[in-house]
Parts: structure tokens; C-alpha cells; sequence
């Protein structure tokens, strides 16, 4: 995808030894992190900026189809007003489909809401068990969430939409669109419905975009230190 708008832009890396890095930029400023900790060989480190950006708004056309769970192929053409937003690069678009496979949909899943430059470390072996939402968790709007929760009990599907790096192990997706039926499918402990957009280009991180992007506070986790050590060496 080339001469987009730049509004959502991912970047990152997928290491040897399913080490994976990701940095979630909206408006041109970080938003959230989600990384290995590299302290211990699972640990991951999940952050979000002191003052991280608005998300971008959806069509009604587009918001629609995602409300529904209707939504028509070619994925191009449904999810180009969400796509040309995002920076210049290679992607891929899948779904709509379950977070899980079939085979492991009674495994639990959860959503990983941190507070504004408050890191969390995680102790995770599994990939697409957790969601990094962009905007407050859980979501303020109750009586939204609730639609959603009937919605879901009488068969429809609403989906969310995920970024992420491609790779063998996605880890979390971040949240794009769709928090409000991620909350929804989780107090139903129904397995979500998603499309994922995943970038297969992404450039890596630096120490130093890192460093500029939490308070000193942020950074003094142990796990900042160690991952900021890994990228000074890169």
C-alpha cells in the first residue's frame, strides 16, 4: 500500500526465537508498546504513552459492517476507508475469523489494559491469548457494551479490528476498532470475531524513539531497562 495517509503505523520486529517487538504509532506519536521483556525467555512488556493520540474514526459505511460482523470480500475494498490510514508498506488482511482456531478456542483469552505510562510485564507462552486495547480499558460506555452483549447472545458476530506484525507468534493485535465488542465477547466468554491487518515490512524500533516516548518513570522498569539494552546493542 503506497501514498496513504500515515495516521496508524506500526513498527517493529520479529526475532529469531519468536522474539517480537512492536511500537503503535497513531498520529504520528507512539501510543503503545508491546514487546518481549527479555527478562526470562516469555516475558512481555505492555505499555502506553503518557498522552497517547486520539484513534482514528471509522466510516459509518465501515462501522456498520464491523457492528454486523458483515463483512464482504474482497477485505480491500471493505477495509480501505481503515487501510488508508495506515503508513506506507506491505500488508496483509485476514478474516473475518476467530481470535483462535478451532482447536483452541476453550483456551481463556484476555484483554491487557495498562494504564497511561504505567508498564506491565507478563508472563505469556501463548500467541493471540491477549489484545492491547488503544484507548481506556475497560471502555466507559456501558449501555454500548451491553448492545453488543445481546447482539451476541442472539447469534450475530461483531468484529474488531487488529494490527499487528506478521509472524508465527502475533502475540496481542492491537485494538484498532472494536473495544467496546471486545468487552462484550469477553463478559459473554464468547471468542471474538476479528479481521486482522498485518504488516509484513515494518521498520525496526530504536532505543532512542523508545526512550523519547515514556517518562523516566516508565523507563526505570526493570523490563524497559532490559529491552532498551537489546536495542542500544542492535
Amino acid at each position: 500500500m503506497s501514498g496513504n495517509e500515515g495516521v496508524v503505523d506500526i513498527r517493529g520486529r520479529v526475532a529469531e526465537q519468536d522474539y517480537v517487538e512492536s511500537l503503535l504509532y497513531l498520529r504520528g506519536s507512539v501510543a503503545a508498546l508491546d514487546s518481549s521483556a527479555y527478562e526470562g525467555s516469555i516475558g512481555r512488556l505492555v505499555a502506553r504513552a503518557p498522552a497517547a493520540p486520539a484513534r482514528p474514526e471509522m466510516t459509518d459505511r465501515l462501522r456498520i459492517a464491523l457492528a454486523t460482523g458483515q463483512i464482504r470480500r474482497p477485505l480491500t475494498e471493505t477495509l480501505r476507508p481503515l487501510t488508508d490510514l495506515l503508513a506506507d508498506g506491505r500488508y496483509e488482511l485476514s478474516g473475518p475469523e476467530p481470535l483462535f482456531t478451532a482447536a483452541a478456542e476453550q483456551r481463556d483469552w484476555y484483554v491487557m489494559g495498562v494504564e497511561a505510562d504505567e508498564p506491565k510485564w507478563l508472563y505469556e507462552d501463548e500467541p493471540d491469548r491477549y489484545l492491547v486495547p488503544t484507548e481506556e480499558w475497560p471502555p466507559a460506555d456501558e449501555p454500548r457494551v451491553g448492545y453488543y452483549r445481546t447482539a451476541i447472545r442472539a447469534g450475530y458476530r461483531p468484529t474488531a479490528a487488529l494490527l499487528h506484525l506478521a509472524g508465527k507468534r502475533r502475540y496481542s493485535g492491537f485494538i484498532l476498532d472494536g473495544h467496546h465488542k471486545v468487552a462484550a465477547y469477553l463478559a459473554e466468554k464468547v471468542v471474538p470475531q476479528v479481521v486482522r491487518i498485518s504488516r509484513l515490512d515494518a521498520p525496526p524500533i530504536t532505543a532512542a524513539e523508545v526512550r523519547g516516548a515514556f517518562s523516566d518513570k516508565a523507563l526505570a522498569h526493570r523490563d524497559f531497562g532490559s529491552l532498551l539494552s537489546v536495542l542500544d546493542q542492535a
